[in-house]
């Protein structure tokens, strides 16, 4: 299967809960790709591991919680300089999170479900991408595939053990590639 975006904009969070009261609403009153991602998410029994470069989406970190809450193993692996607006909610969730505070950019957009499921593509987890940018997600349960992203988490999640410290850096829009490798060269002295 494969989920394209955008599909259509902003969902209506009243209307996803069951009733919107509001008689003029202009967000969207049906089931979006961002939506099937979220029941993706509700419909793991086991375990969630997220490999995301940006993960800021406040529909798929909750729904990242709540299968937390109801048991289910969530590990996360992320990249240090997209990751410091989403921290303190999961990290207050106690969601198992490994940041990749190297140089380079753990630039990956991966998620696997009770290793049967793998969604992966273009998109990172943020409301935006959802509604305006052009973005996919693939899903498979091909399991030559699977094992090879099985595979790649199982290796970053190692690598980046004893890394949960999430720094939080200024970043500005023009110089965020700048800024990372002059930051972090600084702090390797």
């Amino acid at each position: 299967r494969v989920l394209m975006f955008p599909d259509g904009g902003y969902q209506c969070n009243y209307w996803t809960a069951g009733h919107c009261h509001f008689e003029n609403c202009t967000l969207l009153h049906h089931k979006t790709n961002k939506t099937r991602l979220k029941e993706l998410l509700e419909g793991a029994v086991k375990s969630i591991d997220v490999c995301m470069f940006v993960l800021s989406c406040a529909v798929l970190l909750d729904a990242l919680i709540e299968a937390h809450r109801k048991g289910v193993t969530v590990r996360i692996v992320c990249d240090n300089m997209k990751i410091s607006g989403s921290a303190y909610k999961i990290t207050e969730a106690g969601l198992d999170v490994r940041v990749d505070n190297s140089p380079s950019m753990m630039h990956h957009k991966f998620m696997i479900i009770d290793k049967e499921i793998l969604l992966t593509g273009s998109y990172n987890w943020t409301a935006s991408g959802a509604a305006y940018n052009r973005e996919n997600v693939f899903i498979t349960d091909e399991k030559y595939v699977l094992d090879q992203f099985i595979s790649e988490f199982e290796k970053l999640w190692v690598t980046f053990e004893g890394s949960s410290e999430i720094r939080y850096e200024p970043i500005t829009s023009c110089d965020v590639i700048r800024n990372r490798f002059v930051h972090r060269s600084n702090n390797k002295s």
